[in-house]
């Protein structure tokens, strides 16, 4: 994004919000690695579930990567991927092990969904589409 256009520094700001969370959220699947091995959701409802929470620990690392290379569309399209299939996961996986609350972490999901579905529009690069 060009430094002439007003919106220059808040982008820059919910980008980085964008690759804080993402940073953590990678973290937190690495430490789950670091703590339990190498298979560390092997207690996942589906073997599908424990494949994509496995996969969380480099796409969310990717995102990161993108937004600090500059390759703004694929972050936050990536992003926008990950934080809608994340929730929906989450929400069934809790669902199907019998839980009737949903954990901190799970709020904190759909509060960066939310925040991402909010913003990815205004921090979208000017001159190119927003796909539909």
């Amino acid at each position: 994004m060009p430094p002439h256009d007003p919106r220059h520094g808040a982008v820059r700001i919910v980008r980085g919000v964008y690759a804080l969370c993402f940073a953590i959220g990678g973290l937190n699947h690495l430490r789950d690695f670091a703590l339990r091995g190498w298979r560390p959701y092997k207690s996942a409802p589906l073997p599908a579930v424990e494949l994509y929470w496995s996969a969380l620990v480099l796409l969310d690392f990717a995102v990161v990567v993108l937004i600090a290379t500059g390759k703004t569309r694929a972050a936050l399209l990536l992003a926008l991927a990950i934080m809608v299939s994340d929730v929906a996961i989450n929400v069934t996986a809790t669902r199907m092990a019998g839980f009737d609350v949903y954990g901190w972490p799970l709020l904190f999901q759909a509060a960066v969904l939310g925040f991402i579905l909010g913003s990815i529009a205004f921090v979208w690069p000017i001159g190119t589409p927003v796909p539909c």
